[in-house]
């Protein structure tokens, strides 16, 4: 039988001795590009974002209405 301890011990001993001799991995960071909204943009999600949380005001349906393809402004 062997010996748990000493089979954990050579097992640790020689995971050191592969790290050791191979150099760390740096990690791959990918940049992305995210498209920043315009200001017309903006404002549009905002007015729609009001009519979805209950402003019941012609501004607010309008963009509600082109946001979902309903209707053009």
């Amino acid at each position: 039988m062997y010996d748990v301890n000493l089979l954990a011990k050579q097992m640790r001993e020689r995971a050191l001795r592969i790290e050791g001799s191979v150099e760390p991995v740096q990690p791959i960071i990918e940049e992305r590009i995210v498209n920043q909204p315009s200001e017309e943009q903006k404002k549009l999600y905002f007015n729609a974002g009001r009519w979805s949380a209950g402003a019941r005001d012609w501004t607010a349906r309008q963009a509600y209405e082109q946001l979902m393809g309903e209707g053009e402004i």
